[in-house]
């Protein structure tokens, strides 16, 4: 059995893949300088944003598999909409940037 089944049986596969997609978020959010410097990519919001969108992940990943009280759900549901408000806003921006043509701000 290898080490990816055993962390899914541990956890779940939710908790799994948000550790994975906030590996990839670090990772792009840490390259910044060099994919800026070689080829003018920034790519350091784009990569906080998705290591975000992993933790709002682990969270709801948690609150499926341990089922805690109602005080510690609702400190989970508020933490996690609070994670999601940059999400919001790269949404708004990317409507804007599709019905006007230009960027906001």
């Amino acid at each position: 059995m290898n080490v990816i089944n055993k962390g899914v049986k541990r956890f779940g596969k939710l908790i799994v893949a948000s550790f994975f997609l906030m590996g990839i978020g670090l990772i792009a959010f840490l390259l910044t300088p060099l994919l800026y410097g070689l080829w003018g990519i920034d790519s350091d919001l784009p990569g906080v944003l998705i290591v975000d969108i992993g933790l709002v992940l682990c969270i709801v990943g948690l609150i499926r598999n341990k089922k805690p009280g109602k005080v510690k759900l609702v400190a989970l549901i508020v933490l996690a909409s609070v994670l999601s408000i940059p999400i919001l806003f790269l949404i708004v921006s990317l409507i804007y940037y599709l019905v006007t043509g230009k960027p906001l701000g």
